[in-house]
């Protein structure tokens, strides 16, 4: 069983997206915000993230840099799931080594190739 992380801010979307990888057969945790998201990867152990731009306390390119540097985290594939085009956050993000990307609204299938493109990247590395 795929275990998923929803780190999103807005109630509605982030149940969304949790009942969609549900239905995937996915245990889901969630957080609201970026601090919460690293306390729930310290005992939850995601094998994939789904990350909101814009969120409050800590944003996105802070969470995923501190993934980053964190070796038990460091390989966990991050999606960016976002309603607007930033492209300075965008770019930070690749940077950092997020390859994907899921905007708002997303269709299924949508979801479903980002979610097993991310999952075969993870699996490939030595």
């Amino acid at each position: 069983m795929v275990n998923a992380l929803v780190v999103e801010d807005e109630e509605d979307i982030r149940h969304l997206l949790m009942e969609q990888l549900k239905d995937k057969g996915c245990s889901v945790q969630k957080a609201g915000n970026g601090a919460a998201a690293l306390r729930r990867v310290r005992q939850q152990k995601p094998d994939i993230i789904f990350v909101d731009i814009m969120m409050p306390v800590m944003d996105e390119i802070d969470l995923i840099s501190r993934l980053r540097e964190d070796s038990e985290t460091r390989d966990v594939p991050v999606v960016l799931v976002t309603a607007v085009s930033t492209p300075d956050v965008t770019l930070k993000a690749i940077d950092l080594g997020v390859k994907y990307r899921l905007t708002k609204p997303w269709e299924q299938s949508q979801l479903n190739f980002v979610f097993e493109q991310a999952l075969n990247l993870k699996s490939s590395r030595p």
